[in-house]
């Protein structure tokens, strides 16, 4: 009987051991305005391998940022006026990710670490 009991500890240990390691890091949340000074704020920073979860609202008219632009990460969204546009992508790789307008002349960047 010994031995199924501590054979049923470790297995109990084991599914424990392999449950806290595969768990997932909350998504990273970060809200963006475009505003009369650009995108606000225009630099943020997030971790590797988690879900990112913009929500950009566009609160000015005039601005050549009616749309974001992500190169990299083969994002281009509209950004309607007072509306707030939920963007969601994964970062996979440290450095810098870059976003704009369509125009390149409004940006800012992810610090991805």
């Amino acid at each position: 009987m010994k031995p199924f009991v501590v054979a049923a500890a470790v297995v109990l240990l084991a599914l424990g051991a392999l449950g806290c390691s595969q768990k997932e890091a909350a998504p990273q949340t970060v809200k963006l305005t475009v505003s009369d000074k650009g995108f606000v704020p225009a630099e943020i920073t997030v971790k590797k391998g988690v879900p990112v979860t913009l929500l950009v609202t566009r609160e000015v008219e005039a601005t050549c940022a009616t749309e974001l632009v992500i190169e990299g990460q083969g994002i281009h969204k509209p950004l309607p006026l007072g509306q707030e546009v939920v963007i969601t992508f994964t970062p996979d790789k440290k450095g810098e990710i870059r976003y704009s307008c369509p125009m390149d002349m409004l940006s800012g960047s992810i610090r991805v670490q």
